[in-house]
């Protein structure tokens, strides 16, 4: 069974090298000459087939409460394939850190996907982010971004940083909570996470060489950000919604910390 998981991954790293150079193709080119709306279609379009790919199958099993969604897509963050699971369900401008945007190949994907993006630390950067974030929202467009700040194994969530919600509580724009379960035969798999000591080669080997996994999509109640006072009161509603429907519990950076090290 492993040399064939082996063997699939190989063949299945050919066929995504291929998928890869269609991206590229779409940034450099087609994305230049079409619609934002064509192109948010195109993404979708794309995010699924490189799902079908690598051999994640999607399983939509809370949908969103209307289409299209305009406005934040807030979601917990456990995988890399975080952002082409939540694109094959609607195409969104997600929030990148500034230095991926020189990096060969992938920047030209996250550039041609409309990518917003942030520099960690820099106050005035996220100054002005927000006011993208506000633009992108109020010409009707979903941006999305993951506020924990880095990723989890999957199995808890650590506390929503929120600088990047004020938008949402200026503008009262709405939060679409959307929460990503990965899963193999109905049970939680770490196959898909990149946390810890897991390499992102490493995750990414062992999910091509996998069979049967899933990205269980659950999308909660959208959240009216004029509702609320300040950004970290949004924060901590639109974290405990998706807590709710995926059963996580939220544990402090320390706690983090002693989970990852095993201390």
């Amino acid at each position: 069974m492993k040399i064939l998981g082996s063997l699939v991954g190989v063949l299945r790293l050919v066929f995504l090298f291929l998928h890869v150079l269609l991206g590229v193709f779409y940034g450099l080119v087609l994305f230049r000459l079409v619609s934002w709306d064509t192109r948010t279609r195109m993404i979708r379009s794309w995010s699924r087939g490189l799902l079908r790919v690598i051999g994640v199958k999607l399983v939509l099993e809370y949908p969103p409460h209307h289409t299209p969604m305009r406005g934040m897509l807030v979601g917990n963050h456990s995988s890399w394939m975080d952002i082409f699971v939540a694109n094959s369900v609607q195409a969104a401008r997600f929030l990148a850190k500034s230095d991926i945007q020189n990096w060969p190949i992938l920047g030209v994907l996250v550039h041609g996907a409309g990518t917003l993006f942030v520099q960690r630390g820099n106050r005035h950067s996220i100054s002005h982010t927000n006011h993208e974030i506000t633009q992108a929202a109020l010409n009707g467009e979903l941006v999305g971004l993951y506020p924990e700040g880095t990723t989890t194994d999957g199995t808890y969530m650590i506390p929503f940083r929120s600088n990047l919600l004020q938008p949402a509580v200026e503008a009262g724009l709405t939060i679409y909570p959307i929460a990503i379960a990965y899963r193999k035969n109905g049970a939680y798999t770490p196959l898909a996470a990149y946390a810890g000591d897991t390499s992102l080669l490493r995750s990414f080997w062992d999910l091509t060489c996998s069979f049967g996994v899933c990205a269980c999509v659950r999308f909660a109640e959208p959240i009216n950000g004029a509702n609320f006072a300040t950004r970290q009161e949004l924060a901590s509603a639109t974290q405990a919604a998706i807590g709710r429907i995926l059963g996580l519990e939220v544990v402090q950076p320390e706690v983090q910390a002693q989970v990852l090290t095993g201390v």
